[in-house]
């Protein structure tokens, strides 16, 4: 679908900068958006269906979440939200994939902008589980909730509410990376009052060493 797909971008570009007329331009940018959207489902699909390999760091979530609130707060949807970051200062280093948390990070903390389209706050918090050699991340939004009926079907791939906008596949790809760290993911929410997602990640990644 790829190659194909990059063919047709391609032309529609070299059409673009050779229109004048501004309505054929407005249908040539339409095109455009269309085939970038196409295959950024591909991409997702792809991610989803065949994680690649994990490359493991050592991170400190503090500086990794602080880094994900920075780039996303000057983004106009997050105008009217507060981020808030609760990261221990001894919260220990883990050893993960940075690229693929931030991917994480990233997703949730998108959907929890989505839900408040006239604003709210967003907490970003993090702890050592007791008695176990993992951490949890929590992020929490006061948005609008998400409905009964709907909530078991959040990690099925392209299952989205958000019509036209999205692919469906940010919690499915979220999943696939903290299930390929040897974590788990799960979501409680109530209509209205907001939605809590929770993600456990071990601390150290057995049989693989850190990439120095």
């Amino acid at each position: 679908i790829n190659n194909p797909l990059l063919g047709i971008m391609s032309h529609l570009e070299m059409e673009l900068k050779d229109a004048i007329d501004e309505e054929r331009r407005s249908e040539i940018d339409g095109c455009i958006e269309g085939a970038k959207r196409i295959s950024s489902a591909v991409r997702g699909l792809l991610n989803y269906a065949r994680p690649g390999p994990l490359l493991i760091n050592k991170v400190n979530l503090d500086r990794l979440v602080g880094e994900t609130v920075n780039f996303l707060e000057h983004q106009p949807m997050f105008r009217k939200i507060t981020l808030q970051k609760c990261i221990p200062a001894d919260l220990p280093q883990i050893s993960a994939d940075a690229n693929q948390l931030s991917q994480v990070l990233m997703n949730l903390l998108l959907n929890a902008a989505q839900a408040m389209p006239e604003g709210g706050t967003i907490t970003i918090a993090s702890e050592k589980v007791k008695f176990d050699e993992s951490i949890e991340i929590v992020v929490c939004d006061t948005g609008q909730g998400i409905p009964a009926d709907i909530l078991p079907h959040v990690f099925e791939p392209f299952f989205t509410t958000k019509r036209g906008k999205g692919t469906g596949l940010g919690l499915s790809i979220s999943q696939a990376y903290i299930r390929s760290h040897g974590g788990d993911i799960r979501v409680n929410s109530l209509p209205g009052q907001g939605t809590t997602v929770r993600f456990t990640l071990p601390i150290r990644q057995e049989g693989r060493s850190p990439i120095d």
